[in-house]
């Protein structure tokens, strides 16, 4: 009986430690995205760029968008409307994700559509943008967090958190991605500027992975500092090892006990 026990431990710590191992390597292996603008490109406010769906990486419920502004021009509008710099979706239903300009004032808007609202989420009211100066921007949404983050310059500047929190959700749709003007919306044009290193990530990024981000680097790339990726690693090796040290221990014991049995029938 106690061999049975011994063998059953066994296969349940190699499995276990196997399972760890592959959700570890599951989750970096999702971890990653496309830069879709390098260099630097103007856009006009009758210009775009669009990307099919199937051209970004595969989002399951987060995502991230940085990239680098300069506002050239921001003619002001008695009009509330709002000049697009990117929006992903082809109707008004589908805003995730999405960023604006106020026409009135270059403050930046921050969307997505959601099960109870084809739009919710925040402007910042005390925030423009500097005519021809370079901004970092980065968006990142989360429906398991039910959250929405804006940074800008590496500094987290605002949120928007949903307030139902189990009967509302994200929606993430499968239409195009526009950088610039939206061609669904007529009566709202893209912004007068520059955009470089725009990127679109399968994940949200922490505030640490924005920071890398803003500094040049590449935040799926596994460094020493990442101390959220680190201790999930070390936490599968030490699990691992805790798992050997068990299986020796049993091992040792197994053999004690033979040797006993054997003892006895001698």
């Amino acid at each position: 009986m106690i061999m049975d026990y011994y063998y059953y431990f066994h296969y349940l710590m190699i499995i276990i430690t196997i399972n760890s191992l592959s959700v570890f390597c599951q989750e970096q292996s999702q971890r990653e995205y496309r830069e879709l603008i390098t260099e630097q490109v103007i856009f006009l406010p009758k210009y775009y760029q669009v990307f099919n769906h199937t051209d970004l990486p595969v989002v399951k419920n987060e995502l991230s968008i940085t990239l680098k502004i300069n506002i050239i021009n921001h003619e002001h509008s008695d009009y509330y409307h709002y000049h697009s710099i990117f929006y992903k979706g082809n109707t008004i239903d589908n805003q995730t994700p999405s960023l604006w300009l106020r026409t009135t004032e270059p403050v930046p808007i921050v969307r997505c559509s959601t099960t109870n609202s084809y739009t919710v989420g925040f402007g910042l009211e005390d925030y423009e943008f500097q005519i021809t100066q370079w901004y970092h921007i980065a968006y990142t949404l989360s429906d398991p967090d039910k959250r929405m983050n804006l940074y800008i310059d590496g500094k987290w500047v605002g949120s928007y958190s949903l307030t139902i929190i189990q009967n509302q959700f994200i929606i993430f749709n499968d239409e195009p991605l526009y950088i610039g003007k939206n061609p669904n919306f007529g009566s709202n044009d893209g912004f007068f500027g520059l955009i470089s290193n725009f990127r679109y990530y399968n994940f949200r990024l922490s505030h640490e992975e924005v920071l890398k981000d803003y500094s040049g680097e590449d935040p799926t790339i596994i460094n020493d500092d990442d101390s959220g990726t680190t201790s999930n690693f070390i936490l599968v090796i030490v699990s691992y090892f805790l798992g050997m040290i068990t299986l020796a221990g049993g091992y040792i014991l197994r053999n004690s006990i033979n040797r006993r049995q054997y003892q006895i029938i001698n």
